[in-house]
């Protein structure tokens, strides 16, 4: 595999064969757009396989909670959260597969993959939104139920439903922070890939 510096040189020369009288802004602006994309796959990389592994663990605490009290209403929590856990964690598989295809590519394979990259985060938000909604519509009623059973105190159900607003702002402020970012690196995309068509199309009118 090259390095970050050789993959530059790679997109930068293939680059000038498609608009060899771009201006130097121009290019400045494609290069920065390809080393943005470097690090956002990496990045996106080492997030992917921070969630594979927090699913694991979320996975392993709950067999050990079932372990440790081994009641009805457990082993239905248990169940809730390996199918939630497991349903997230398909999405994330097949919405992040883009991550894994190999790094050295022609311009057009490139600029392509870091699209997909872009609106792979967006659907990720997309789904994050959907799926906190799913788990407040559990977490809300089986608190509500908890505490109507005398199963936990006043302070306990208080604590916990502040606890579960905190966590759900909190997640939603984070996915409209993915949708922005995805929104920036698409309108880059666009701006680069015109200021290129751009300049390939002068060096065409002046021949």
């Amino acid at each position: 595999m090259m390095n970050r510096d050789a993959e530059l040189d790679t997109w930068r020369s293939e680059w000038r064969l498609h608009a060899e009288a771009a201006s130097e802004p121009g290019g400045k602006s494609s290069a920065g757009l390809r080393r943005k994309a470097v690090r956002q796959q990496r990045n996106l990389r080492t997030r992917h396989v921070c969630e594979l592994l927090f699913a694991v663990i979320l996975l392993a605490f709950s067999a050990a909670v079932v372990w440790r009290r081994p009641l009805v209403e457990t082993y239905v929590w248990a169940a809730v959260v390996c199918v939630a856990t497991i349903v997230a964690t398909a999405f994330s598989l097949w919405n992040w597969r883009v991550l894994w295809s190999a790094d050295l590519k022609s311009v057009s394979d490139f600029t392509r993959d870091y699209k997909k990259r872009c609106l792979a985060r967006r659907r990720d938000a997309r789904f994050g939104e959907w799926f906190l909604v799913v788990q407040l519509a559990i977490s809300a009623p089986w608190l509500t139920l908890n505490y109507a059973r005398h199963r936990i105190t006043g302070a306990a159900f208080a604590g916990s439903l502040l606890m579960l607003v905190v966590f759900s702002v909190g997640f939603v402020l984070l996915f409209a922070h993915y949708r922005r970012i995805a929104a920036k690196e698409l309108a880059e995309i666009s701006a680069t890939q015109a200021a290129v068509e751009a300049g390939a199309a002068n060096d065409i009118a002046n021949q």
